[in-house]
């Protein structure tokens, strides 16, 4: 017998995992509650990662969340333990230290009316409006608007804290790999190698605010931590490319011509870009260096 809860199966599941984020993580499942969406359209599931703080608590106070738990340690083994016991057709990801817009989940999932179109990664924004960080999520809003086009076929990567994914792509090409950092990019190479680049797409309006993220000395350690998730999982990606300096210096100018920065504010955000290019190769090159003392 089909229950009523089967038949309503919501169009899209949100899934959140978290440890330890009480600091932040009311913010985000009030910002999830106050979607423009139509609430009976989606379900929110935040899955507990064995968190021994005041998050699950938190979470516990909002009776239209599902509260999940993991045992398994990992972002990964909780986003696949969400998708499992998720219902919607889409299936949308973002952070505990994040905060959607109200428009988000309208707008991120709207590329999907394209039949095409498999997954879908949205704008991030940083925790602080400072000028140098505004100008530097500027500057990777036109990164992402280039990788995620449907077109372009040179670098590839993903980011689990504002993305969309039709549930069939997800069963083909998941689940993601339970690992400590990265997943997310060799889940979207798996993708484009089952598919094709022609299934990517980026909204710009689909925003969440990073809030963990609030100086460019974060900034710049996250790159170096990024650049070492690049190297350690070089032999599971088919995608191996990086951005060309020509894919560079077309994206630089876009972006201060989109936002009509100043010759003093285009020399600053170049040398802060240059430095965390630095940063990504540091992180690369240390990796290189535990892969071979091991």
């Amino acid at each position: 017998m089909v229950t009523s809860m089967e038949r309503a199966a919501p169009e899209i599941s949100v899934i959140v995992p978290f440890y330890n984020n009480e600091q932040f993580i009311e913010r985000c499942v009030q910002s999830l509650l106050a979607q423009t969406y139509s609430p009976t359209s989606y379900e929110i599931l935040m899955v507990d990662n064995n968190s021994n703080d005041g998050s699950a608590q938190i979470v516990r106070n909002y009776p239209q969340v599902r509260l999940l738990r993991e045992g398994k340690q990992g972002a990964y083994a909780a986003r696949n333990h969400g998708v499992a016991l998720s219902r919607g057709a889409i299936l949308v990801f973002t952070d505990a230290d994040c905060v959607p817009s109200p428009d988000w989940l309208k707008e991120i999932v709207a590329p999907f009316s394209d039949p095409k179109v498999g997954l879908v990664q949205g704008r991030r924004i940083f925790g602080d409006d400072a000028s140098t960080l505004s100008m530097l999520a500027a500057y990777e809003a036109e990164i992402h608007a280039l990788i995620f086009s449907g077109e372009d076929k040179g670098a590839l990567f993903g980011y689990t804290n504002n993305m969309a994914v039709r549930r069939e792509v997800f069963e083909r090409c998941g689940p993601f790999l339970e690992t400590a950092r990265g997943a997310d990019s060799i889940f979207v190479d798996r993708v484009v190698r089952t598919f094709s680049h022609q299934v990517l797409r980026y909204a710009r309006a689909a925003t969440i605010r990073h809030l963990e993220l609030n100086s460019v000395r974060h900034w710049l350690g996250k790159k170096a931590i990024y650049g070492r998730s690049f190297q350690r999982h070089r032999k599971e990606r088919l995608t191996h490319t990086d951005l060309t300096p020509a894919d560079r210096t077309a994206i630089f100018r876009r972006t201060t011509e989109r936002a009509g920065y100043s010759a003093a504010q285009a020399a600053w955000l170049f040398a802060v870009i240059s430095t965390g290019r630095v940063s990504f190769l540091y992180g690369r090159l240390t990796s290189r260096r535990m892969a071979t003392d091991k």
